[in-house]
């Protein structure tokens, strides 16, 4: 073969092989946007609203009130006030995915998809906590909760979570009942796996480090109990009661014979009519009040009161808010001047 027939060879070979890319090229631009047309947008829909929650799409201002069965795309922020929390469910098939948004939280649904048999949700948290469930049905999950500090990615996970408290770098993320959750601190880089009843904070302590600091601490809300919820909290829960030696509550006033409730009652009746006290002491420095009122009817059963000598009562000053006792004696048919 002569140089001019080689040449001409090796023009044909590099044409076809160019015309082979070229075509191939072709199919895979051909290919690529039906690809991406396969990601079809899916819904979050409202299954339940407290308080005041809020949506408005992304850099915008109108916000509008939630309702319930009402259904955002994704783009969406939705924001909760004090509180005040919203149940979402995300998409409508049988791979179950829930939403809590606890109070005080705002979030953006930053994409809802199904693409291909995955189901994609990334949740972004401006500040607040998030609480999610996913049960696995048909579709895979792909669940990312993302925040400025912290990034939460779930596997085969139910009721987990993310809290972020906005302009600090403190966060939780934490996993109560089954699956794993994948926690990753942006800030340092550091990545743990974490098991049910487990969680992590911006420290990222492992786990067996984690749970030597944390401790359960019950704080009672005093202005939204009632009275008797008060007397029974303080008698169960504070450690401030009467003992006796065996270790029981001990009874300091029984009311539960026509007779002691009459003699009882002649005392009310005397506490109420006495006049309140000319002026009034300064408190005591540090003291802010009880939160129960200050109107209270000082009662004093004296040794050789018939409730104390008849074992109805044992000797010391009671006292009693004065609502407490004109209902009580209301109830009895005396009135305070009766």
């Amino acid at each position: 073969m002569s140089l001019r027939q080689a040449g001409l060879a090796i023009a044909c070979l590099s044409c076809a092989f160019l015309g082979t890319v070229s075509a191939s090229a072709q199919e895979t631009a051909q290919t690529q946007p039906s690809t991406q047309a396969a990601a079809q947008p899916i819904k979050a829909r409202v299954l339940e609203v407290r308080g005041d929650v809020k949506h408005a799409p992304v850099d915008s201002t109108d916000w509008k009130d939630c309702g319930v069965d009402d259904e955002y795309p994704q783009q969406t922020v939705i924001q909760t006030g004090v509180r005040s929390s919203c149940k979402l469910q995300i998409g409508s098939d049988d791979t179950y995915t829930a939403v809590v948004l606890d109070s005080a939280t705002r979030t953006l649904l930053s994409e809802l998809a199904v693409t291909g048999d995955t189901k994609r949700v990334r949740i972004g948290v401006g500040y607040g906590r998030i609480r999610a469930g996913v049960a696995e049905g048909g579709l895979k999950s792909d669940f990312v909760v993302d925040s400025p500090v912290a990034t939460l990615s779930k596997r085969g996970t139910w009721n987990f979570g993310l809290f972020y408290e906005r302009g600090t770098d403190r966060f939780e993320i934490f996993l109560i009942e089954q699956g794993l959750v994948d926690a990753f601190s942006k800030s340092t880089g550091v990545r743990r796996e974490i098991l049910p009843q487990q969680v992590v904070t911006q420290v990222m302590r492992r786990w067996l480090d984690e749970v030597q600091v944390r401790r359960n601490v019950a704080i009672p809300d005093m202005l939204g109990q009632g009275d008797m919820e008060v007397a029974f909290n303080t008698l169960q829960q504070s450690g401030l009661r009467v003992m006796d030696p065996e270790g029981g509550q001990s009874v300091l006033v029984d009311l539960s014979s026509p007779l002691a409730q009459s003699h009882f009652a002649d005392l009310a009746q005397m506490g109420l009519r006495a006049p309140p006290m000319v002026g009034r002491l300064a408190p005591r420095e540090g003291f802010f009040g009880t939160g129960r009122g200050d109107d209270l009817i000082p009662i004093v059963l004296e040794a050789n009161s018939p409730l104390v000598e008849k074992g109805f009562a044992q000797p010391g000053k009671y006292k009693f808010r004065r609502e407490v006792l004109e209902n009580w004696l209301a109830g009895r048919g005396r009135g305070p001047g009766q």
